[in-house]
């Protein structure tokens, strides 16, 4: 896009240089005023004064509208760049959100595996009601052979 750009500033002064440039070979150039009826000293081109003023002003604003595209390109390859510095910056964010809960639930399933692995108190509690219970079916079977007897 700057290499465009660039092309266009580059080609468009160029054309302006040499629309405005003499091929006489003096590189001062020639000028002399007359009056209507007198002879030309030299060839050239004869211009009236609104034609010479016409000349200057267009170079003038030639040149200042060439800043203002310069500056118009500027900001828009200015405001081009904020905008996809903010899209990336918000897409980092967004990838940044996206690890944090990931993280975030793996550690929650390391845990959750862990106390798995680790076991529970719940089987020392299984394996003392499960004592219990056979001490008093046990208790309850000789109880009930010794009242038969």
């Amino acid at each position: 896009m700057f290499l465009k750009i660039f092309t266009i500033i580059i080609s468009f002064l160029l054309i302006i240089n040499t629309t405005f440039a003499q091929t006489q070979t003096s590189t001062t150039g020639m000028s002399t005023s007359l009056v209507k009826g007198e002879r030309a000293p030299f060839t050239g081109t004869l211009l009236d004064q609104i034609a010479v003023a016409r000349i200057l002003v267009d170079k003038k604003y030639a040149k200042e509208g060439c800043n203002l595209r310069i500056g118009y390109e500027k900001n828009l390859l200015n405001a081009k760049c904020k905008r996809n510095t903010d899209y990336l910056k918000a897409e980092l964010e967004i990838e940044k959100n996206k690890y944090n809960l990931i993280v975030a639930a793996q550690k929650e399933e390391i845990e959750v595996l862990r106390s798995l692995a680790k076991g529970s108190d719940s089987t020392f509690w299984a394996a003392i009601g499960f004592l219990l219970g056979a001490v008093t079916s046990i208790t309850i079977f000789f109880a009930a052979t010794e009242i038969i007897k």
